[in-house]
């Protein structure tokens, strides 16, 4: 494996494991707790719906980067996709989302491992707008984590 796709993995196994210990803390009472934004927009449960659902969907970009759809559908609205997303999940037990997001990660890893060099060059509209390479979407991936999973550290304390 080369140096970089080991930072890669590194990055991603190291936010995960911050996300993880927070989880871990979680009482019953918790996952309904607001934890999201000015108005607590979602509660714990739905920001890990949420982080489940954004990694099945950054898997699928990087995947469509690198087949050549180097941009964004003109009408997609982010915001919209992640309402519906987590809407999907509302009645799914937290263990279920826990599987999902350990199922999804190993997809990523394994597609990770898959890929040579120069595809992590590849460049592409991310689901923000922004052009990166593949490379900064798996770091983009970790970073997204970690936000969250400290935003549901704040809101636990």
């Amino acid at each position: 494996m080369s140096k970089r796709k080991a930072a890669i993995r590194a990055h991603l196994e190291r936010t995960r494991a911050e996300l993880l210990t927070i989880i871990s803390q979680l009482r019953e009472t918790d996952w309904e707790k607001p934890v999201q934004g000015e108005h607590g927009r979602w509660t714990a449960r739905q920001v890990l719906a949420h982080l489940a659902a954004a990694e099945i969907g950054q898997m699928s970009r990087i995947q469509r980067v690198l087949a050549g759809e180097r941009y964004m559908p003109e009408r997609f609205n982010l915001d919209l996709w992640n309402e519906r997303q987590v809407q999907k999940r509302e009645n799914q037990k937290i263990g279920d989302i826990l599987k999902d997001l350990e199922a999804s990660r190993q997809a990523l890893l394994g597609l990770l491992d898959s890929l040579t060099e120069e595809q992590l060059d590849v460049e592409g509209q991310h689901a923000t707008g922004a052009m990166m390479t593949v490379e900064q979407m798996f770091y983009h991936l970790g970073n997204h984590e970690r936000d969250h999973a400290a935003e549901l550290r704040r809101a636990l304390e």
